[in-house]
């Protein structure tokens, strides 16, 4: 009698893709090692990105570049001169390392320029939604960006002539390639180093305070 057939359960995508992914963007020491790795990761990502598997993939990998940030933290300097600075918006590349650059025109319209996971370079345009002096200011992505992007800096007066900066922070990055997905799944989340980028705020307005005050 022969013995029933056991189906294997099919790996998770997921998982295919982050492998051949790591595969792809490892640094074997050795050559030889390093084209045989990349066969196979190659190789890995095809089986990834065929079908349902690859709608699978390109979910996760947005899933992976996407972040929700709420922060609340306290600056030792006085709400004018947070505002000054949160709401030029040319002045963010000097706190978030993955932005190049910040055009503010002026009139509620910006364009941004940032690198993704991969050292791909992303433009999207951005108008604001709120803005009360030294109270709050917002944004968002215009519809269609590459990058979907919504945030808001709150500060209210604390003791001592400090302020507190409440920040709140929702962006993701849609993954239409296949190759973006591997590369997000690859990669780690910059979760918390964004976090601690953005909680330099203080001192870059005692780098910015030192620029500006006259010289003895």
């Amino acid at each position: 009698m022969t013995p029933p057939a056991i189906s294997a359960k099919p790996f998770p995508p997921l998982l295919i893709g982050a492998v051949g992914g790591a595969l792809v963007g490892g640094r074997p020491r050795r050559p030889a090692f390093g084209a045989i790795a990349t066969l196979a990761g190659l190789a890995l990502v095809s089986v990834a990105a065929s079908g349902p598997m690859g709608q699978a993939l390109r979910r996760a990998g947005t899933r992976r570049r996407s972040a929700r940030l709420r922060l609340s933290f306290v600056v030792p300097h006085p709400v004018t001169t947070v505002f000054r600075f949160c709401s030029d918006f040319e002045n963010f590349p000097k706190l978030i390392r993955s932005l190049r650059e910040v055009h503010d025109f002026g009139d509620g319209r910006s364009h941004w320029v940032g690198w993704t996971a991969n050292g791909r370079l992303m433009e999207w345009d951005a108008v604001t939604t709120k803005f009360v002096p030294n109270r709050v200011v917002a944004w968002q992505s215009i519809p269609r960006s590459p990058v979907r992007v919504s945030a808001m800096i709150r500060m209210v007066p604390d003791r001592g002539g400090a302020t507190c900066v409440r920040v709140a922070l929702d962006y993701s990055l849609p993954t239409e390639r296949i190759k973006d997905a591997v590369a997000a799944l690859a990669s780690r989340r910059r979760t918390r180093e964004l976090e601690s980028e953005i909680l330099r705020l203080g001192d870059q307005l005692d780098a910015s305070s030192a620029r500006t005050s006259p010289s003895d």
